[in-house]
């Protein structure tokens, strides 16, 4: 599995244990790299062939070694937005509960009085379930504030409550709310056809959007952005698919080129352009390849759309087969139709680039998976589209072996495989559905490519982003923090291997980035993106999986990070800071 050496390497690591997802050699004892690129790998004996008087000799005194990780679907962007002040200084890291509609809205009056100059005000969170059928109304935020724009996120984000003023800014951005109607994403009305301010899935986004024309880039989004990318470093990641940032797309590329050009984006970044509104389809091409030209730079790349295709079954917009069963008159719905995205596919095909999509329900699955497969037929074999379906809590029997058939990538966030209960589930779906939630194995088996990823979307959810942390999730089918005790999560059968969830990190993700020629294995030829890790996770107790850190990561030859002992003070710190702020705000189902 090596080549000859035409000179001695950088740097050679020995008497480690990498496992290497490779196939052919799964485990090595050492690695030499040259350039960046891995051009050895087997024992520490032969490993001796390789070094020079200049060599970088490292002993890992037996300590595992996984290919870098790479997170397939996150939210940095997100993240960075939802914690920092300025841009949102009404959100759920204030120290403000998940409490009563009436709770939240003395919060806002407080912070309104408080904060007279800011030029609008939004941020988190409200629940559905305070607000009934109906949603909630833009005059309860009117008599708190109605000269400024006020756009309060849902806790899960698939909703918006907008004043007033909101409603017109959005009109003033030439997306009259009046005309984003569809089945899937619209502005809701009252019995007399007034708009209530309750924006559904992508339609209250566009709020977002036009307050992002307000706010530009700020030093505490740039500044809570590169902590959340070096909290990925020092867990192992050393490269990310950025799935989405709503209507702030600018903002955050802007960010992050600005970093890029500084030298301090730790991390190879993939961006997409996020398509939430059924007219944006028409324009998405364009858009993407506008971002390629403004924003690329030597670790930024973008050839992806993503689109939300569906909603969540919390709003009752996540597409089913059968209805809800607490909402017996309703199945959801998609963005758009099949036959649109056949079109969509289709031009994609055209232009070479990949699409990254939404799917809650059984019913977008399903489509998408039609609309693919009859893409290929119109195109041929050679469709250039790699698809990749996200999150797919639901998948209907006959549609499992059709991943593997139609060569579509499987998405999922190991963390939700157990980190959430079944009463999440169970209201919306029933005992007979929520008992077949995240079926993965079936997927493994049939030889479909699995992807592993966080889908971070805020600071409070960042244990998601501990690859470790959620493969133990997925491993028990159980509650990280529960022990052996906590309820399983569906059937324990459906508990994933370790050997399964590191491939899903590291090969799985790569092919869905088009980096399997490069990435995702330890072996020749490869980039010597590393981790060296404390613990053997494939003996460790299953409920300390959590507990792994990470001693070095090592991209393209060269270490980005180590656990010195500043770099535990600074977790410790971090950690600290973040359970005060977000241990009183997590979602009672969660």
């Amino acid at each position: 599995m090596n080549t000859p050496s035409p000179r001695p390497a950088d740097r050679v690591l020995v008497n480690g244990r990498f496992y290497t997802v490779n196939d052919d050699h799964p485990w090595v004892e050492a690695v030499a790299i040259t350039d960046g690129t891995i051009t050895f790998a087997g024992s520490t004996a032969e490993a001796s062939a390789w070094t020079g008087s200049e060599t970088e000799i490292q002993d890992l005194d037996g300590n595992l070694v996984f290919p870098a990780f790479i997170d397939s679907h996150t939210h940095p962007g997100l993240v960075a937005l939802g914690g920092s002040a300025a841009p949102l200084p009404f959100t759920d890291v204030k120290p403000l509960p998940f409490a009563t509609k009436e709770t939240l809205l003395a919060g806002l009056d407080d912070y309104v009085k408080a904060n007279p100059e800011a030029p609008c005000i939004w941020g988190a969170a409200w629940r559905q379930e305070d607000f009934g059928s109906d949603g909630p109304d833009k005059h309860d935020l009117d008599a708190i504030e109605s000269e400024r724009p006020v756009v309060l996120l849902e806790r899960w984000a698939h909703g918006c409550w907008l004043n007033s003023k909101a409603l017109e800014l959005v009109d003033a951005e030439n997306q009259d709310p009046r005309d984003i109607v569809a089945d899937l994403t619209g502005f809701q009305r009252d019995e007399n056809g007034d708009l209530t301010g309750w924006g559904i899935e992508g339609a209250g986004w566009t709020a977002l959007s036009a307050v992002a024309r307000i706010l530009g880039p700020t030093d505490e989004v740039r500044e809570i952005l590169q902590t959340y990318l070096d909290y990925l470093v020092a867990h192992g990641v050393t490269t990310l698919f950025d799935a989405g940032n709503l209507g702030f797309f600018d903002m955050i590329y802007q960010t992050l080129s600005e970093l890029d050009a500084a030298g301090t984006l730790p991390l190879r970044y993939e961006g997409c352009h996020h398509v939430y509104l059924p007219t944006q389809l028409d324009t998405a091409v364009s858009e993407l390849r506008r971002l390629q030209a403004t924003y690329t730079g030597p670790n930024i790349g973008f050839r992806t759309v993503k689109v939300h295709f569906d909603g969540l079954h919390t709003a009752k917009t996540g597409a089913l087969l059968e209805p809800y069963s607490n909402a017996p008159h309703t199945r959801g719905a998609t963005l758009v139709s099949e036959d649109r995205m056949v079109d969509f596919i289709v031009e994609l095909h055209e232009e070479e680039l990949d699409l990254h999509v939404h799917c809650w329900g059984d019913q977008s699955a399903r489509t998408m998976l039609n609309a693919y497969d009859r893409a290929r037929r119109q195109v041929g074999n050679d469709l250039a589209v790699r698809l990749t379906l996200t999150h797919l809590p639901l998948l209907a029997e006959e549609d499992i072996p059709r991943f593997a058939e139609l060569g579509v990538i499987a998405s999922f966030t190991p963390a939700w495989n157990g980190d959430v209960p079944t009463e999440f589930f169970e209201e919306s779906y029933g005992p007979e559905r929520t008992g077949r939630v995240f079926r993965i194995r079936p997927l493994i088996e049939s030889g479909a490519v699995l992807a592993f990823c966080s889908d971070t979307v805020s600071l409070g959810w960042i244990d998601f982003s501990d690859p470790f942390y959620s493969m133990q999730v997925s491993h028990n089918r159980q509650a990280a923090d529960g022990g052996p005790n906590a309820p399983v999560l569906g059937d324990p059968a459906e508990r994933l291997e370790l050997t399964d969830l590191v491939r899903g990190y590291t090969r799985g993700a790569a092919y869905q980035l088009r980096m399997e020629s490069t990435h995702g294995s330890i072996e020749p030829g490869k980039a010597a993106d590393l981790m060296v890790v404390d613990r053997d996770v494939f003996t460790e107790n299953r409920y300390r999986i959590k507990d792994t850190r990470v001693l070095e990561t090592i991209r393209a030859g060269r270490t980005i990070y180590q656990r010195t002992p500043e770099a535990i003070q600074a977790e410790h710190a971090f950690e600290q800071a973040l359970t005060e702020i977000y241990t009183p705000l997590k979602p009672d189902c969660c």
